[in-house]
């Protein structure tokens, strides 16, 4: 609608300009033309020669569309040369080259700018009058008159106007459809980079403006790409970011529930021996009853003061490997000859309780690791098959090499486990046994330990019911670097 305003207003103000500023204009550029025309004419005009002089008046006649008149010096006319196109009512009298002044009826008035007003039934004209011909001054000096009407631009200016109804309709329609055109046109890729804003102000950076070229919109057009494309790139890493955030969050989360309950845990394990040492001394101080024996209960309390102390160094250790700056100490290490070094305190408690320890261990299985953790890990791992087997049964200890991995195999015989509760035994302070008891196990995290050294040396393990028992498999890279 603007944009068809703007077309009709401009349509009628450049006409009526034309209606109003065109007379005017016309006239100048006539009498411009004539002045020029009759100065090219009486430049050229040959001297003395009528004939060929009274064919370029007749051309200079018909060229400027205006009416001539040559007189001789007796007034004579010679050449009542007028154009069809002329308004005057100019007659002959049946004798050539005479002219009745009387059928003129002129009415002349010439100013200093010698531009005549004359009326003939109200027509107006330009006149030039008595101009001399070169050549003629023995025949009488000949004398030129030059008149042309105004009478057609005046009729154009009145159909100007009297066009204008038609012409608004017209102006209309052409401004309308032309409107129509353009705004489209230019309204087509606004429509798309639109739609494409839509999408993104709705987090959708899918769609694409196609519109591709060198001017304005082209430049948005592109511009809104890359800005889509920048805002994906962004969105997608905070995304990214916020689902790490929450990831950071919810295992915080999990660590401290898993400090309190470790802490509650720990306060549980410390309390429980730590009240009867208490009870026990304090019953001897005061030689309560049975308490008197005193060594009886100083070796108890001793025994007691041992897995607390044990207790102790399992949280120590277990402390300096969730440490965040924890490095092991990485050297290679002779797992051959550290089996047989916990072999043998194991072998001495299998004795004991009547079981049968099978131990197969390869030549020169070497492994890069932490030598202290490694022998903990395997101790823990053996000494817990070891206590979990029945008198009667056996542990079968099988180490072997590959070039790749050190295999790790400890098998008790005559044990089974529940296949729900395996995974939970790695965790912290998790026993089988919920009442908890020292008589039947230890503080739950033996193979929490195992756990966090076989991680540290980038192991893989299983811990599996097996045909004979369980079995828990280790296998350990020989040569692959620490994490």
């Amino acid at each position: 609608m603007v944009t068809s305003s703007v077309l009709i207003l401009f349509a009628c103000i450049m006409y009526f300009t034309l209606y109003f500023i065109l007379p005017s204009f016309y006239l100048q550029q006539k009498k411009s033309n004539l002045n020029h025309g009759l100065s090219e004419l009486l430049q050229n005009y040959p001297p003395g020669d009528w004939e060929a002089g009274k064919e370029q008046i007749s051309a200079f006649s018909k060229t400027y569309n205006a009416g001539v008149i040559v007189k001789d010096g007796s007034g004579k006319i010679l050449l009542p040369a007028i154009m069809a196109a002329t308004t005057l009512p100019l007659e002959r009298n049946g004798i050539e080259g005479q002219l009745l002044p009387e059928q003129l009826q002129l009415t002349v008035e010439l100013p200093s700018d010698e531009r005549s007003s004359v009326t003939n039934h109200d027509a107006e004209m330009i006149i030039y009058e008595d101009l001399s011909l070169p050549g003629h001054e023995r025949e009488g000096s000949y004398s030129m008159s030059v008149f042309a009407s105004l009478q057609p631009i005046d009729e154009a200016a009145k159909m100007v106007l009297k066009l204008a109804p038609y012409m608004m309709v017209i102006i209309f329609v052409i401004a309308v459809g032309a409107a129509y055109v353009y705004s489209h046109f230019f309204a087509r890729p606004l429509i798309q980079m639109s739609k494409v804003a839509r999408r993104m102000a709705q987090l959708d950076f899918s769609e694409r403006s196609s519109y591709a070229s060198e001017d304005e919109i082209g430049e948005i057009s592109q511009s809104l790409n890359k800005l889509s494309i920048n805002l994906q790139h962004s969105m997608h890493e905070l995304t990214e970011a916020n689902a790490q955030l929450k990831s950071d969050i919810q295992r915080k989360e999990e660590m401290e529930a898993i400090q309190r309950e470790f802490v509650a845990t720990i306060s549980h394990e410390l309390k429980t021996p730590l009240t009867a040492i208490s009870g026990q001394l304090e019953a001897m101080i005061h030689q309560v009853g049975p308490y008197r024996d005193r060594d009886k209960y100083l070796l108890q309390s001793h025994r007691i003061t041992k897995q607390m102390k044990k207790l102790v160094y399992e949280i120590l250790e277990i402390s300096k490997l969730e440490r965040d700056s924890f490095q092991p100490q990485r050297t290679e290490v002779n797992l051959s000859k550290l089996m047989e070094e916990i072999i043998e305190p194991i072998d001495y408690y299998c004795e004991l309780n009547e079981i049968a320890l099978e131990v197969r261990v390869s030549e020169s299985v070497r492994v890069t690791g932490d030598k202290q953790l490694l022998a903990k890990a395997i101790s823990n791992i053996i000494g817990n098959a070891a206590h979990y087997t029945r008198k009667g049964e056996r542990v079968v200890v099988h180490l072997s090499a590959d070039g790749r991995y050190a295999e790790l195999r400890v098998l008790n015989t005559g044990a089974h486990l529940d296949e729900g509760e395996i995974p939970k035994l790695f965790d912290a302070f998790y026993r089988t046994d919920k009442s908890r008891s020292r008589q039947t196990g230890g503080s739950g995290l033996g193979l929490y330990i195992v756990k966090k050294v076989l991680d540290v040396h980038q192991a893989t393990y299983t811990l599996s019911n097996h045909s004979r028992g369980v079995e828990f498999v280790v296998l350990l890279p020989q040569s692959e670097p620490l994490a």
